[in-house]
């Protein structure tokens, strides 16, 4: 355990379930903007950035900025919607009692991810958002960033996610990665890393490794 220094977590689906507020928020827009794609279609997105998942679906980019911004509304509206995964608040503190260093790394932007970190009162040291890197998830970027900025190295981080955009992120910076099953993206191929099913599986690879 000694050589991991640093634990980054992906947000939505291995920290949070934020997928209610997501299907409220989306139908909603459905609704206001004549949108066809239901919300099976968006979730398969899940894990992107907003913008590119509205350029996954199609949507007229002239709606991009107005329909961002009544989806972030209605999410936000809805935030009591979104569930802690169990362990979460458990792993954290366990992290924090081994002086182990914590970020999230998401593809949510910046206002919202830190609008439910403080709602939640997570103990993390870091947030990443898209807004401080210039390519997101799958590139190396926000996982490089992480470590520039907690002053740890790649080679002693472990990231935790649920998309295959994760286990790029991890595989392309070369740390180390653990895919959480009961996120949103179990039916993914996984060529990178281990799999876990439980959030404080973690506690247990961290002693063993």
């Amino acid at each position: 355990m000694n050589n991991i220094n640093s634990v980054s977590f992906d947000f939505d689906g291995v920290l949070i379930d934020s997928k209610p507020a997501m299907e409220v928020a989306w139908k909603s827009v459905q609704y206001e903007f004549n949108i066809k794609n239901s919300f099976t279609e968006y979730q398969k997105y899940i894990g992107l950035p907003f913008k590119n998942i509205l350029m996954k679906l199609k949507i007229n980019p002239e709606l991009f900025t107005s329909i961002s911004n009544h989806y972030f509304i209605k999410t936000s509206e809805n935030k009591k919607l979104i569930k802690l995964n169990p362990y979460t608040y458990e792993i954290l503190k366990w992290l924090n009692s081994r002086k182990i260093l914590t970020s999230i790394v998401t593809s949510k932007d910046k206002i919202r991810t830190i609008e439910l970190v403080e709602f939640f009162n997570l103990n993390i040291n870091l947030v990443v958002t898209p807004e401080l890197t210039q390519r997101g998830k799958p590139f190396a970027d926000p996982i490089l960033y992480t470590n520039r900025v907690l002053n740890t190295q790649t080679k002693n981080t472990l990231f935790i996610g649920d998309m295959r955009s994760d286990m790029l992120c991890a595989k392309n910076s070369k740390c180390k990665y653990l895919h959480y099953m009961n996120g949103y993206g179990s039916n993914e191929l996984i060529t990178y890393g281990g799999l876990i099913y439980s959030i404080y599986e973690i506690k247990e690879y961290l002693l063993n490794f």
